[in-house]
């Protein structure tokens, strides 16, 4: 028998059945081949036990030369794994989003974005926890321009592009509340189609309260060294600043405000035009009368932010003349007339929801240079929109200046 380890194996197997035979029968009687044993018991056991000890001894020994057989035989696919976890933690694509928090309040001028929008709910949860900010925006892309320097002194963080909906909003607050933390404002993206009846269906599935697996994370930056290994190789380099597949790969991610900026506009009007938004497709949706359950939902997310204290300014952000227009002009655009009727106005007073409608903003409607995309505005139109926020008497009495500041 050639295998070493069989050999072994076998040894230890015929020496311990002749030793149970032995005892069985005891001295002097026929094993299971028919010999005659020694009739002196004791020695015949002593000498079987030796053979045994050296049996055990040699297969521990196969044993060891099998293992390591194994591990140098996979050892490529070990490298290999463990270089991939390194690249990934280092692009922080797997980095627990605590520690990405963290991570990015260490030092100035960090960013994350990971290259899925799964992980963005978690992020920012993880990153309102880590700061404990006095003010809170939130909502959906059109809350991304959102910067906090416009709040100074108080501090602030925009957990935009996380929650779509007034059940998103409500389920939110209670995530960001549970350790007994609330900020004292909330900002919150505001647009008419959160009220109508079908915006709902298209929005529920994004609220991604559960983070992605750690193998899924992975298999992001396998696909991203598929397609372009070299590419991601050199932008490594960008790593002590930007972490997330997607910011290292383009050079943008969330701020440590929470901020993200798109790409900025330029005055030509053929790209707004040619953007693909739309009146009447996702999200302008169109519809004849706003919807009690959505009605109801934005109720739900009320109470439970006053349940914590929590004052809330509600902002419908500037839109471009296009989508304006289509609005305006459009005989099913009922929700988009009753939302900005003086009736609604009163009774958002009545929740105790400061409301401001920028809709339509004069002096930027038309100019394509202030907005990424139609229902995008840039930063600079977002600074001014909140200098009129802030301007307003009922928001000096949520959010007051302090003694000394001018």
């Amino acid at each position: 028998m050639s295998d070493p380890f069989a050999r072994g194996f076998f040894n230890n197997w015929w020496i311990t059945a002749r030793n149970v035979n032995l005892i069985k029968n005891g001295p002097g009687t026929t094993d299971v081949h028919g010999d005659r044993t020694s009739t002196n018991g004791a020695t015949t056991i002593e000498t079987s036990q030796q053979h045994t000890n050296q049996a055990n001894q040699e297969a521990g020994q196969n044993w060891g030369w099998f293992i390591l057989r194994l591990v140098l035989g996979l050892s490529p696919l070990l490298t290999c794994a463990a270089a991939l976890e390194l690249f990934a933690w280092r692009t922080g694509e797997t980095m627990p989003m605590w520690l990405v928090a963290k991570w990015q309040s260490d030092a100035p001028n960090r960013a994350w974005r990971g290259g899925d929008g799964r992980s963005y709910l978690t992020y920012k949860i993880a990153r309102v926890r880590e700061l404990k900010p006095d003010i809170v925006a939130l909502g959906s892309s059109r809350a991304n321009s959102f910067r906090g320097d416009v709040f100074a002194p108080y501090s602030f963080y925009n957990a935009g592009l996380t929650a779509w909906t007034f059940n998103h909003y409500r389920r939110f607050v209670e995530l960001m509340t549970k350790d007994g933390y609330a900020p004292k404002v909330m900002v919150v993206n505001f647009d008419y189609w959160m009220f109508t009846p079908d915006f709902d269906r298209h929005w529920t599935g994004r609220f991604y309260e559960q983070p992605t697996t750690h193998f899924a994370d992975l298999k992001i930056i396998v696909d991203q060294l598929r397609k372009d290994p070299l590419v991601l190789w050199r932008r490594m380099f960008l790593t002590d600043h930007l972490r997330g597949l997607h910011g290292v790969m383009s050079g943008d991610g969330f701020n440590s405000d929470g901020s993200l900026f798109g790409r900025p506009g330029t005055p030509d009007s053929n790209r707004l035009l040619n953007d693909g938004m739309q009146v009447g497709t996702n999200p302008i949706e169109l519809s004849d009368h706003i919807s009690p359950g959505e009605v109801q939902a934005f109720q739900r997310f009320v109470a439970v932010a006053k349940a914590h204290q929590i004052a809330l300014i509600a902002i419908q952000v500037p839109m471009y003349a296009k989508i304006l227009n289509g609005l305006n002009n459009s005989p099913k655009a009922g929700v988009w007339r009753e939302l900005r009727s003086p009736q609604w106005q009163r009774w958002f007073q009545e929740m105790g929801v400061i409301f401001f409608d920028f809709a339509d903003l004069p002096g930027f409607r038309d100019k394509p240079e202030y907005f990424i995309d139609s229902i995008h505005p840039d930063a600079r139109i977002m600074e001014h929109v909140m200098k009129i926020v802030l301007a307003d008497p009922r928001v000096q009495a949520v959010l007051p200046k302090p003694e000394g500041d001018t």
